[in-house]
């Protein structure tokens, strides 16, 4: 069970400290230049998405392992700092959904709104991964 959970721990910190971020910026690019707000919605807009919701799975998986697993990780893992790290992993999920969705809050941007809305969400991944690290 420990080599599970330190396989899980290891793509989820790669991927959100390093890959993901990278992603995003590369998203964020392409959605601005070629966002088109009656158009179809592109690949990269349907995948993208996904693999956020996928390092919030990892993230959730592995959070509920080390809550079971770790002797007192109730109390490491559901106490005030580390909790804001899977709530604002929850929330980038959502906010992944929002570039060129037609219930983004940031729709009226026009062709910026997907630029924004990736803005907002790389300051979150960036922040909930320090956050992480400070825990």
């Amino acid at each position: 069970m420990a080599f599970f959970t330190l396989v899980i721990f290891q793509i989820h910190r790669v991927f959100g400290e390093m890959i993901l971020p990278l992603l995003i910026v590369a998203a964020a690019l392409y959605l601005t230049f070629t966002y088109k707000s009656d158009g179809p919605r592109s690949p990269v807009a349907r995948i993208f998405p996904m693999l956020v919701d996928l390092q919030v799975s990892f993230g959730i998986l592995l959070w509920v392992l080390k809550l079971v697993t770790i002797p007192g990780g109730m109390a490491l893992y559901l106490g005030f700092p580390f909790i804001l790290h899977p709530i604002l992993g929850l929330v980038a999920a959502g906010i992944a959904h929002m570039p060129t969705g037609i219930r983004n809050p940031l729709r009226s941007l026009g062709r910026w709104a997907p630029l924004a809305s990736l803005a907002v969400l790389l300051l979150l991944v960036v922040g909930n991964a320090i956050l992480a690290r400070r825990v």
